[in-house]
């Protein structure tokens, strides 16, 4: 037990800004295999949060106002870590038609014109459609997307190769990561009894995260945990909008 609380002290405290008020935090192969079955549930967390404040602004202000507040808030929850991922993917796909190196492009502190302008641009994307999602309160919808977009780890990380020290790496090379990952599909089913359509919604999710990382994969030779944010960005926003096409 006192590994899986350390698992999700890790991954709530490496995914999102919430304060975890632990002095000493054991960490294994194993904290790194429970943290990615975790994941889901820091994406309910997260969902949760931005719903009650949304909840709360509505009391005070134009419903449509707490919505967007709320969207931005959600943002702001994960310290706009996957939207730094962005600036350095698109930055780096770019560098890379001029012969310069997509990994030291990633990893440079700066951000390049093109990598802003992308990042500007989604994130008005993003924030419009998770406005508009809490604006008809389309709650169980929302965080049913935040929750796949993090279950896509434990399915398919496996079938990239990332650096042999990263955690990504030493979490597959524990024991019991399948059990683990048929006791996850717990999240799917307990999806089914909130809303309909969830089934392809998990398909989808499943496949666009694929094959985003693949492409990724593919143009650089390598993926990284900037890959990582931004398929996890891209991911969300596709769910987003195919979820609420299935609704209407």
């Amino acid at each position: 037990m006192k590994q899986i609380l350390n698992a999700f002290y890790f991954a709530l405290s490496y995914f999102s800004i919430i304060p975890v008020f632990v002095k000493e935090m054991k960490i294994t192969n194993d904290t790194y295999k429970y943290s990615l079955a975790l994941l889901p549930l820091v994406g309910f967390i997260l969902g949760c949060t931005v719903i009650a404040l949304n909840l709360f602004l509505n009391e005070l202000f134009n419903p449509l106002y707490s919505a967007f507040v709320a969207s931005v808030f959600y943002l702001v929850l994960y310290g706009f870590l996957h939207l730094e991922a962005i600036c350095d993917v698109v930055d780096a796909w770019f560098a890379s038609y001029s012969g310069k190196d997509p990994y030291k492009i990633m990893k440079d502190p700066t951000i390049g014109a093109i990598g802003a302008l992308y990042a500007f641009c989604f994130v008005l994307l993003k924030v419009g459609i998770s406005t508009y999602i809490l604006y008809k309160q389309e709650y169980a919808l929302f965080i049913i997307v935040l929750v796949f977009s993090r279950l896509n780890f434990m399915y398919l990380l496996q079938f990239f190769k990332f650096n042999k020290d990263s955690f990504l790496s030493l979490a597959f090379q524990s024991a019991g990561v399948g059990k683990l990952k048929i006791i996850t599909l717990l999240y799917v089913l307990i999806a089914m009894f909130f809303a309909s359509n969830v089934i392809i919604l998990f398909i989808i999710s499943l496949l666009s995260f694929y094959f985003i990382l693949k492409v990724l994969d593919k143009k650089f030779s390598f993926v990284n945990g900037d890959c990582l944010g931004f398929t996890l960005e891209h991911t969300e926003l596709l769910l987003l909008n195919i979820a609420l096409a299935l609704i209407l």
